[in-house]
Parts: structure tokens; C-alpha cells; sequence
């Protein structure tokens, strides 16, 4: 009764305005920009999705260049890590840039460059001496492992990344239930991990994947990995 009488008074603001539940639930109404902080699962979930992509974007090249089917990458699943790092650290790392394009794009040519060159640089040690790709040959290459082509694409595509594709991604993925989402996160990290750690000791390799010489002589233009096969007695 007294809470009835402060309402009525004016000395407190009623907690229920309606006499009856509402039928209806209002949807947030979100438009494509780039100003926004992204959630943990919303970048997992891009992180897989960028990886996919960058997958199906190479797996394509080499069968267009090749005319079959290689699975690219160290790794044995449907996922390009170097893809999806980069997409989640440019969106990380580089959000005090976003109300400046030019800034954005020539970070993300340096972030993403010095990234590819890492993982280069990395697998070569950690591997052998092998390498999984070379761009030796290439304009403005450094040691064959980043290439003045290379930084154009990672510029552009971290513009498209920040202003269209994570915007338009984290709208849908906002429209799913967050308990259920966080549950296919994880699945796929489970996966992921797997992957990566029984890759590390069979990695992934072959023609068209690592069907170049070692690091002694990087200098060189890669040979097919068949005839390398035959230069070593191997029918």
C-alpha cells in the first residue's frame, strides 16, 4: 500500500506500466558501421568464418592454376589460420583508426605483412626448412615470404573486413542466441585445436602445398612437386 501510495503521490517512478505482459519484443534495428566493439564469441565465430573464406579463396586459386583439387594451408581442415588471425587483429588492434580509411588500409598492409612473414619465417624453422608458399620472383618481394602484391590485397581486404563484412557478420550473429552460439565456438575451437595438434606432427603437404626447395635455397623458382619426387628416385 505504500509503494501504491508513493506511485500515485509522484515520489516514485512505477516499475510496470503495463497491467498485462506485452505480446510483442522490440528488435535492435543495426545498420553496417564500422564504430562498434565486437563481443569474444562474435570474433570467434569471425575468425572461423575468415579462415573458411580465405580456404575457399586459395583452394579455388589452385584449382583454377592447377585444375584440381588441393587442400592449401598446414593444416588438414576446411581453415586458413593466417586468414582469421588477421581479420580478428586489424579489428582489434587497429579500432582507433577506423574514422580514418588511409590510416586503416596502410596498417593493415603492415600488421597483416609482418604477420605472413612471422608465419613464414616460423614454419620454415619449425619445419625443415620447408615452406608452404614463395614468392620469390615476385615485385618487391622480401626473402620470398611477403611481396609487394600480397600487402595491396591485405590493405584491401582489411577495409572490406572493418566497414562491410565484420559489420554485416556481427548484425547476423547477434541474432542468434548467445548460449547456442557460444556452444558452436566452442566445438569449433575443439576442432581447431585437434587439427593443430596433430598437425604439427603430420602436417599437411604435397604438390601444389609444398612443392618448394628449402630455405638454403629460397632464391630459386619452386619446382613441381612430381618432378622433385623423380629427383629423388621415387617413381
Amino acid at each position: 500500500m505504500q509503494i501504491g501510495k508513493d506511485i500515485l503521490e509522484g515520489n516514485i517512478y512505477p516499475g510496470r506500466l503495463a497491467p498485462a505482459p506485452i505480446s510483442f519484443k522490440f528488435r535492435e534495428s543495426r545498420t553496417i558501421s564500422a564504430d562498434r566493439s565486437y563481443s569474444l564469441v562474435n570474433l570467434v565465430m569471425m575468425f572461423f568464418m575468415f579462415c573458411f573464406v580465405g580456404w575457399v579463396w586459395e583452394v579455388s586459386l589452385a584449382f583454377i592454376s592447377e585444375g584440381m583439387f588441393v587442400n592449401r594451408g598446414t593444416l588438414h581442415g576446411p581453415w586458413l589460420p593466417i586468414y582469421g588471425t588477421g581479420g580478428v587483429i586489424i579489428l582489434v588492434l587497429l579500432k582507433k583508426l577506423r574514422e580514418k580509411p588511409a590510416l586503416e588500409f596502410i596498417a593493415s598492409m603492415v600488421l597483416c605483412g609482418c604477420l605472413e612473414y612471422f608465419s613464414s619465417w616460423y614454419l620454415e624453422m619449425t619445419h625443415d626448412g620447408q615452406r608452404w608458399w614463395d614468392y620469390t620472383g615476385y615485385f618487391l618481394n622480401v626473402n620470398g615470404r611477403i611481396c609487394a602484391e600480397g600487402l595491396l590485397t591485405f590493405g584491401l581486404g582489411g577495409l572490406a573486413i572493418v566497414y562491410l563484412l565484420a559489420p554485416a557478420l556481427d548484425n547476423l550473429l547477434s541474432r542468434i542466441d548467445t548460449r547456442k552460439l557460444g556452444i558452436v565456438a566452442v566445438m569449433l575451437l575443439v576442432l581447431y585445436c585437434a587439427d593443430q595438434v596433430y598437425s604439427a606432427q603430420h602436417p599437411n603437404i604435397g604438390a601444389g602445398i609444398t612443392d618448394y626447395k628449402g630455405s638454403d635455397t629460397s632464391l630459386e623458382a619452386p619446382i613441381p612437386y612430381e618432378i622433385s619426387q623423380r629427383s629423388n628416385g621415387l617413381p
